[in-house]
């Protein structure tokens, strides 16, 4: 009887039935990862937090924010993500707002260079935000 051995990175581990190697890098890339913690975000330029306060954490190669801001102004920065958490791309993203007492959809841009998350709606009051994007595509 021959012994099996142990696989190593990159070592073919199995073949799908149409052919394609499956290698532990694969598997690496597609294994969901543990959560880190949420960490609140500072807010910047008159915006304060709500409840649940904005936060964010990373999961694999997405990162996820979420949460309730108010004040602030158009184009003004609310907060910045920390190197390694910024997408690799200027990101527009959708957002729940509060204009003139009534909820309509809003947009966030997260800027890849500064990692700050700017308001693109005009009047807004209150902000709810829950998205997320990749960090790598």
């Amino acid at each position: 009887m021959m012994a099996i051995p142990i696989p190593v990175t990159q070592t073919k581990i199995a073949t799908v039935p149409w052919g394609i190697p499956i290698t532990n890098e694969v598997n690496r890339l597609t294994t969901v990862t543990t959560p880190s913690v949420w960490t609140n975000l500072t807010l910047i330029n008159g915006w304060t937090p709500g409840s649940p306060p904005p936060a964010y954490r990373k999961i694999g190669d997405l990162v996820y924010v979420r949460g309730w801001s108010s004040g602030g102004a158009q184009w003004s920065a609310m907060y910045a993500l920390p190197v390694g958490f910024r997408p690799p791309v200027d990101t527009v993203v959708n957002a729940s707002v509060v204009i003139g007492g009534a909820w309509q959809p809003g947009s966030l841009q997260v800027i890849k260079s500064t990692g700050e998350i700017q308001m693109l709606t005009a009047g807004v009051q209150h902000c709810v935000a829950g998205f997320s994007f990749s960090i790598t595509a």
